[in-house]
């Protein structure tokens, strides 16, 4: 007992080391953020507001928040439609080849994303295409697809294919079926993979550097103007997009975690 009750305090201790080395550096960020002195040093004598007035008076900033939100919002649309049909089709027609064919479609999640963005680069250089916010939402929806795949996938683990035979035996359609019984039951997953993708695409830096024209996104801009050194503005600017990517992670994390516990309980 004794034994036990010692290995629970290591575990403990080592878990809380582990999550102090990997949130502090965040925190620090944060903090910083709000400093009135312009040299990110400690102790902090006066606290302020006036980094995030500057950042949102900064016309480069919107613009490159805007370009995100657009970049991510196409991203969204398209890795999450393709990836309910890549999913429900590897499902409904793979039949053996299901675990060849979903290993297919989640590759690019093993691909590092130096050696994506350079492939990508030489697939539009190929084609002859420039380079713009419509070229960085393809190289998004690369990166974000095969997630959609998996979380989808996890949620058709216990599907009931029965649903959909009953559906078909009374005379509805097969769009009618995706309709009313296959895309409502996959409701959690779909909500989990659509808030997963935004916040892949809203935090990519290296594949949309490769992929980018003239347009900024707000990781380039954060990129950009690190050449210049930190200042708290760009701490500022870190922290807002730190604390949209967290919230989007973790109701993204609830909706898998719902998808995945409906799919236990599925007979």
């Amino acid at each position: 007992m004794h034994q036990d009750k010692m290995s629970q305090w290591v575990f403990g201790i080592w878990t809380g080391t582990v999550l102090v080395f990997l949130f502090a550096p965040l925190f620090v960020v944060a903090i910083f953020s709000f400093n009135a002195s312009e040299i990110s040093v400690f102790p902090i004598k006066e606290l302020t507001l006036k980094w995030y007035v500057q950042m949102f008076n900064n016309n480069a900033f919107k613009e490159a928040l805007l370009n995100s939100l657009i970049v991510a919002g196409f991203t969204v649309v398209i890795a999450t439609s393709l990836g309910i049909i890549a999913a429900t089709g590897i499902r409904s027609y793979a039949g053996r080849f299901k675990g060849t064919a979903r290993a297919l479609g989640t590759m690019p999640m093993m691909v590092p994303r130096l050696i994506l963005g350079i492939a990508l680069l030489t697939f539009y250089n190929m084609l002859d295409t420039d380079l713009s916010l419509v070229t960085v939402i393809f190289g998004h929806v690369v990166i974000a697809l095969p997630y959609v795949v998996l979380i989808v996938s996890a949620r058709l683990v216990g599907f009931d294919d029965s649903l959909e035979e009953a559906a078909r035996d009374l005379g509805a359609g097969t769009f009618t079926v995706l309709r009313e019984i296959t895309l409502p039951l996959l409701r959690p997953a779909i909500v989990g993979s659509a808030l997963m993708s935004f916040t892949l695409s809203f935090d990519e830096v290296v594949v949309t550097f490769f992929t980018t024209g003239t347009a900024n996104t707000l990781p380039m801009m954060i990129w950009s103007m690190l050449r210049f050194g930190m200042t708290p503005e760009i701490n500022a600017v870190a922290t807002l997009t730190l604390v949209v990517s967290m919230v989007l992670a973790f109701v993204g994390e609830m909706s898998i975690r719902k998808a995945q516990t409906k799919s236990a309980a599925a007979p």
